[in-house]
Order: C-alpha cells, then sequence, then structure tokens
C-alpha cells in the first residue's frame, strides 16, 4: 500500500518517468509538463491501478503539446511506466512493458510528423542512449532489438486497425477529426485497442471549433460530465469575452496565461510579442486566433466578411471623372441579380455602379436586360479610366467576348477579362484577400450603398477544393438561404482582385484619357 514521502504525494509512477526522460532524451520538462506526468500515471494507492485511461492537452500552439507526446510514448517504449509492486518505503516501483505496442495516430501521414520528428531528431543525436535501450531507429518507425516493441505512425486512410494490441497512443491534433475524414472512427478503434491490454491514449488538441462535432470537442464533452478515467487539462484565459484582439493590452496577459512556462517572458521559448503580431496580422481569422493562440473555442466564421468592421469602413467617396479604377461583373441572366462593382485603385472606395435585382413577383420569363446591362457597361468606360474589368463569363460568355473586343486600351490590350468563380484557386484566393483587406481597413465604401451592403452581410463561407501555397484551405462565397442576394459581393471580390492587379503592375491614369459620357 502506498505510503506518502511527503504532505500532499500522490500516488504515481509520474515523478520516476519524468526523471527517465529527462535523463534519457536531455531535456527539462516544465513544472507543469511535470505535473502532468504524474497526473497521467497516477496510481489507486491500495492496488496500484492506473487511474487514468483517457488524457487530452488543450492547448495553444507553440507550447510543446507535440514534444510532450513523443516523450511519454518514448517512456511507454521503455521506461518505467508498468506498476510492479511498492518497495519498502511503500512507494510505486515502475517497469517497462513486455510487449510495448504505441502508435502516434493522425487523419494524414504530415499530421502525425509533428510528433515523430522530433522523438526522431532527438534519438539519432543521442545514439549512446538508443544502444543502451536496445532502440533501433527505422525510417518511419522505432523497434525494439532482441524483444517484442514498436512506435509507429498510422492514419484515418490506412484502413482498419480493429483487434490491435497497442499498449498506448498518442493522437495529434483531434482538433482536425470528423466523421467525414474517418477521424472519429479511428480515435473509437483506437480507446477499444488499448482498453483489451489495459493501456492508455493520450490526446493532442487546439482549441476546436465549436459545433463541428470534432473529437477534440467530443472528449471535452466527455470531461465535462466527469466520466471516470477521463483527464482534461487546458489553460484559458480568465475572461476571453473581454479580449479585443485588436488591442495588445488585453491580449498579453492572456497569452502569458495560457502560455505558462512555455513563454520566453518565464524562460521558455515562445515569443508573445511574434504571436501577438500574427494575432493582428489581416490574414487571421478572428476564431483561429483565439482557437490557435488564446486557447479558446469559438463557433465557425460562417460569415464571409467583418461585417462590423464593414460598417465602419462608410466612409469612401466617389472618384472623379477620369480618374484610375477597376471592377468587377458577376451575376445570372434569368434569377438573383446581376451587378458592376467598381473600385479606385488610388483610395480603395468600392461602390455599386449598376445593379438588377429579380423582383420578388417576377414572371417565369424575367430576364436581365442585356441591353441595358451593356449600356451601364459603356457609361462606366465612358466616365473612368478603367484599367481592368474582371467579370464571370457564366451565361455571358458571348456578351462579355463583345465587351472585351470593343473596349480595349490605346495599344490594342484588353481591359475586360474573363475570371471565373468556379476556379477554387483563383477564387478562393481573391476571396480570403478581399476579407483581410476588410479587417485591416483598406476597404472603403459609400455609406448609403444599400445594395452592395446588403449582399457583403449576405454572403457565408464556403470551403472549395483547394488550398493556398502553405497548404491552408481556401474559401468562396455562398448564400445563407434562398434569396439572400451575394452576387454584388462576389463583384466586389473581382474588384478588389482587380485592384491588386493594378497596384502590383505599377497601374497609371492614362494622361490623354478623357471622359466621355457622364451620367
Amino acid at each position: 500500500m502506498f505510503r506518502p514521502a511527503w504532505p500532499g504525494q500522490v500516488c504515481s509512477l509520474g515523478y520516476a518517468v519524468g526523471l527517465f526522460v529527462e535523463r534519457d532524451l536531455g531535456i527539462q520538462l516544465t513544472p507543469e509538463q511535470q505535473d502532468r506526468l504524474i497526473a497521467y500515471y497516477q496510481l489507486d494507492p491500495v492496488s496500484g491501478r492506473r487511474v487514468v485511461r483517457r488524457a487530452a492537452i488543450r492547448g495553444p500552439k507553440g507550447v510543446g503539446k507535440s514534444p510532450e507526446g513523443a516523450y511519454v510514448g518514448y517512456a511507454e517504449l521503455v521506461g518505467p511506466v508498468v506498476f510492479a509492486g511498492w518497495d519498502e518505503s511503500g512507494q510505486p516501483i515502475g517497469r517497462p512493458h513486455h510487449d510495448p505496442w504505441i502508435q502516434v495516430a493522425a487523419v494524414s501521414e504530415d499530421q502525425t510528423d509533428n510528433v515523430l520528428v522530433w522523438l526522431f531528431d532527438t534519438l539519432n543525436d543521442r545514439p549512446e542512449v538508443c544502444a543502451e535501450r536496445g532502440i533501433d531507429l527505422g525510417r518511419t518507425r522505432i523497434y525494439l532489438v532482441g524483444r517484442p516493441g514498436r512506435l509507429e505512425p498510422v492514419t484515418a486512410s490506412a484502413g482498419s486497425r480493429e483487434g490491435q494490441r497497442v499498449t498506448f497512443a498518442v493522437l495529434d491534433q483531434t482538433e482536425s477529426w470528423f466523421k467525414s475524414n474517418g477521424g472519429v472512427r479511428l480515435a473509437d478503434t483506437i480507446r477499444r485497442n488499448v482498453a483489451k491490454v489495459g493501456g492508455w491514449s493520450l490526446e493532442l488538441q487546439n482549441a476546436p471549433r465549436l459545433g463541428e462535432g470534432s473529437v477534440a470537442e467530443l472528449t471535452a464533452k466527455a470531461a465535462e460530465k466527469r466520466i471516470p478515467g477521463v483527464l482534461f487539462d487546458s489553460r484559458e484565459p480568465p475572461n476571453p469575452d473581454s479580449i479585443d484582439l485588436s488591442d495588445p493590452a488585453t491580449v498579453r496577459p492572456a497569452l502569458e496565461h495560457v502560455y505558462g512556462a512555455a513563454s520566453k517572458d518565464r524562460g521558455g521559448w515562445v515569443d508573445l510579442d511574434r504571436i501577438i503580431d500574427e494575432i493582428q496580422d489581416p490574414d487571421t481569422d478572428p476564431a483561429d486566433a483565439f482557437g490557435y493562440y488564446l486557447n479558446v473555442s469559438r463557433p465557425s466564421s460562417d460569415w464571409a466578411f467583418d461585417r462590423a468592421r464593414w460598417d465602419q469602413l462608410a466612409d469612401g467617396k466617389l472618384p472623379a471623372a477620369g480618374e484610375l479604377i477597376v471592377a468587377g461583373f458577376d451575376g445570372a441572366r434569368f434569377d438573383d441579380s446581376v451587378g458592376i462593382v467598381c473600385a479606385d485603385v488610388a483610395s480603395g472606395t468600392v461602390w455599386t455602379h449598376a445593379v438588377w435585382e429579380r423582383p420578388d413577383r417576377a414572371p417565369d420569363d424575367w430576364e436581365v436586360p442585356e441591353g441595358e446591362v451593356t449600356a451601364a457597361v459603356d457609361d462606366m468606360f465612358g466616365r473612368w479610366d478603367v484599367w481592368r474589368f474582371y467579370c464571370d463569363p457564366f451565361l455571358w460568355e458571348s456578351t462579355i467576348a463583345a465587351w472585351e473586343a470593343k473596349h480595349r486600351s490605346r495599344d490594342g490590350k484588353p481591359r475586360v477579362a474573363a475570371f471565373w468563380s468556379n476556379q477554387w484557386r483563383q477564387i478562393g484566393l481573391a476571396c480570403r484577400a478581399f476579407a483581410s483587406a476588410i479587417r485591416a481597413g483598406e476597404v472603403h465604401h459609400l455609406g448609403d450603398d444599400e445594395p452592395l451592403t446588403r449582399h457583403i452581410r449576405n454572403a457565408v463561407r464556403r470551403p472549395v477544393n483547394a488550398r493556398d501555397d502553405e497548404g491552408r484551405p481556401l474559401w468562396s462565397i455562398t448564400k445563407p438561404a434562398p434569396g439572400r442576394k451575394i452576387d454584388l459581393a462576389m463583384a466586389a471580390v473581382l474588384a478588389w482582385r482587380a485592384r491588386n492587379d493594378a497596384i502590383a503592375a505599377g497601374a497609371k491614369r492614362t494622361q490623354v484619357f478623357v471622359p466621355r459620357r457622364i451620367r
């Protein structure tokens, strides 16, 4: 039976495991990491039976979750993690597993690298430890020499793993494990497997988006119900609703709290000023900032554009005739709406040049008046110096071709160009750029432009099958419900893309341009 060596000592193998990984791997555990090891390996003080069968760490990016999963996996492979009785002073004794089988699981092979690369690199620099413990570092797996034992990566796409006698598993980035990608099924299978041999699992997660049904979200709900054997460790800001992401004075104390000993201010490795810069980057989604850096779960950001920020930007002015502008065109012929949105290259002001919306009780044969649309295009080119006019050609191919032939620069280059909204990568990058520009305050609009504001406020995100150069998923926009028009929002996205292209090209106003038609 356990006899405490000092007041408040917990019956746990975690004290010895902590010393073991520090000695073998040459690392210094933070107080939080040591406390978690004590919790992971807590034992019943009478029977010596494990208390924790399913653990989870929720923490911000960079706090050290992946290395923690790696060194716990190493301890489970060769360390004193199995209860082997009590010593003469009443302290628990640990021994290694006779047949350890460790799995590092994720929904993709790249994600398993988060844990495995750290462990492989650490052991590769310590050949004397590998020799002492009988470790064979394979290309993607670790084996024990002369006795059973292995550590391997697994993914949701690897097929059925039911019945494997796994003694310990790391489940990495479970905020991205869903039913749709096989993550929920993989988690269930792993937990059944470790249960058969008295093993356990450790989940590494960032704060999940609420309502998505991820494994991370389901684990948090299990912890809230106080289900026996579930350990959930999460450090969250005391009052997350008071955090203003645009104000470092409220962000920094929250970061200091969630990063704890991992921050450089406390002798760790995380530069909080660098994190604040990332949070305030206009490309960082607010829900991502809360989830990845502040360790706070938020609902998914369904609205495509920051609507409150948009309302603050109603200070634009219509440019004078002859100024350099760009424009975007989007819409259908027989339903919804069609619109032209312009953008002033110099100021970033966007406005509706023309819009046609299907009336609520329009007859079945209602159609957008093509002649009026063409007249509005001619009027725009006659009034301003239009550098580019990006148009979604769907159902308007021949009309747009006629505009392209008619409106050319003095050297014969086309000023009208097709920009297909169903080419996911290009439209995804364009949508994200416009959203980022709104958050950064680079976009301005006319306060009385009701149609454009309504369409902007209607637009919701639609995930697309494309990623940017860094592997981040892209999105387009769609309607939240039938009848909620968004065509001017898409036209504004195209116009903003044209403005970015104009700035990148160093476009200048045509000095000889003279407005021809003024409305």
